[in-house]
């Protein structure tokens, strides 16, 4: 079966390739890399026959036009695409830069959606083995996304914390919860990684994030569990600031959107509001 990148026009993929070295050599994760490329190579494959140096902005505004992409995808497409031509302009490969006229996206402001309480009991008790409950713990009471639970090392237990290693190489520490330490001290007994590959190293992290949804069931997420650990977290302190560091974000705004409100505080602001008058109708 071919894949994308097999279609991809010989004129784009020279440009493609040096595009993907570049970003490697600034550091960018390979995840991130492999997204702008994705994007760089839907671009070429749609707008064929035009090559890098000839494709118009109006073939760009078209390209983006005819496709229905939630905001998301649609900010994802326009970051690539500035990268990609902003690196074909220094280069040399163009004298202008034809995602000029591309505007910004605006995005939505996501609802925190934590994972109940009652959704990871029952998860919990559907594991089956160490690992899988390792998993969830590690989301629910430690806020590791499912690249960090999966990159889990024995070398990363340092006392009572946990060293995470997480977007742009960025660590933190995080204190190891009562729920996780038997589990972790049983990795640091062991040594190696909490998640091994059946051909070395460590599982990918799509299989850590399979296993969880699976476990939780329909409409929760690893990420569900994070956002829980940021509002459990929050409740318990009221310190946005810690709370940020715990979850290894570069912005407290966007640890904002993590937070959920507490729906104990919220019946209670409206049952503060004074009651009618007898009168009242």
């Amino acid at each position: 079966m071919s894949t994308q990148s097999d279609r991809i026009p010989p004129s784009w993929r020279q440009a493609v390739e040096q595009f993907s070295t570049w970003l490697t050599a600034a550091g960018r994760s390979q995840g991130t890399v492999n997204l702008r490329v994705w994007w760089i190579t839907k671009l070429a494959v749609d707008c064929a026959p035009a090559a890098p140096s000839t494709i118009t902005s109006e073939e760009i505004l078209s390209w983006g036009a005819r496709h229905d992409w939630s905001p998301n995808t649609r900010r994802s497409a326009r970051a690539a695409l500035k990268r990609f031509f902003y690196w074909a302009r220094v280069t040399g490969i163009r004298a202008d830069d034809p995602s000029e006229l591309l505007l910004s996206v605006q995005v939505p402001r996501p609802t925190p959606r934590p994972a109940p309480m009652r959704v990871l009991a029952h998860a919990l008790e559907a594991a089956q083995t160490d690992a899988e409950q390792l998993m969830l713990l590690l989301a629910s009471f430690g806020g590791l996304r499912r690249t960090e639970i999966a990159c889990v090392h024995a070398a990363d237990i340092d006392d009572d914390f946990l060293l995470v290693t997480g977007k742009g190489g960025a660590r933190r520490f995080v204190p190891i919860h009562s729920a996780l330490d038997p589990f972790l001290r049983r990795v640091q007994d062991r040594q190696g990684w909490a998640f091994p590959g059946r051909f070395g190293g460590h599982v990918h992290p799509d299989y850590i994030g399979k296993r969880i949804s699976r476990l939780l069931g329909p409409g929760w997420t690893a990420h569900t569990l994070r956002h829980r650990f940021a509002t459990e977290c929050y409740r318990a302190s009221r310190d946005l600031l810690a709370v940020q560091q715990l979850l290894g974000h570069a912005s407290v705004a966007t640890t904002q959107i993590y937070v959920g409100v507490d729906r104990d505080a919220l019946t209670a602001a409206v049952a503060a509001i004074p009651k009618p008058p007898q009168s009242a109708r």
